[in-house]
């Protein structure tokens, strides 16, 4: 994608390491194998997405090349995506992946997920039976900028600017330097609302901002 393409450009966005991702036929990738795909710069574990998916399905990590060919004949399809694995994994051993939203030029955190597995989406997340992990979700959305760092803040004001979009979002984590790895940047992220259980009730101003922020947005487009 040409946003990725720009973050790993020479001028790249400062403080943002997003991975290197090509867009390979099921052909290309037997013909090549393991071999092929190490030839063209990617480094084992790996991840392999079939196209046009949502909610990880037929997503997978491939740990090692000698399981590449066996992982590859379990996916349906016929056009994946190839992409460097960024580790995502705290002191802790746990993953974090970050939400913010954009609304007309501003940032909102929306929530963090933590889970022991690499793939992460809050409804699958170790969120909803350990109250320590949505406390440090809570710490997020409260005072996004002590829980992500300055450098990682500094790499969202960059990404929001280069794409430059009225309504947006990012999923990412933090590494160890600091800086923002990159999983996903685009127009489609969904708001999900938090269900009615009480120990979601941290979450509701943080979600209720960002709708307040897109109706307020919309109402001025409208008005114009």
């Amino acid at each position: 994608a040409p946003f990725v393409e720009e973050c790993r450009s020479p001028r790249k966005l400062e403080g943002v390491v997003a991975p290197k991702m090509e867009l390979l036929t099921r052909a290309e990738l037997e013909k090549e194998g393991a071999q092929g795909i190490e030839a063209r710069g990617f480094r084992f574990p790996l991840l392999v997405r079939l196209t046009r998916q949502h909610t990880g399905r037929h997503f997978v990590m491939i740990e090692q090349a000698a399981g590449f060919s066996a992982a590859l004949e379990k996916l349906p399809g016929d056009e994946f995506f190839v992409i460097e694995y960024l580790d995502a994994r705290g002191s802790d051993g746990q993953a974090r992946k970050y939400r913010v939203m954009f609304v007309d030029g501003k940032i909102y955190p929306l929530h963090l997920a933590l889970s022991p597995n690499w793939k992460i989406h809050y409804f699958s997340a170790d969120m909803s039976e350990n109250e320590a992990n949505r406390a440090e979700d809570e710490r997020f959305l409260r005072d996004i900028a002590t829980a992500i760092g300055p450098v990682a803040v500094a790499a969202l004001e960059r990404i929001r600017d280069a794409l430059g979009l009225d309504y947006g979002g990012v999923d990412f984590a933090v590494g160890d330097d600091g800086e923002l790895l990159l999983f996903e940047a685009n127009a489609s992220m969904v708001i999900a609302l938090p269900g009615p259980d009480p120990r979601w009730d941290y979450r509701r101003p943080a979600t209720q901002a960002i709708l307040d922020a897109v109706r307020t947005m919309l109402l001025s487009r409208a008005a114009k």
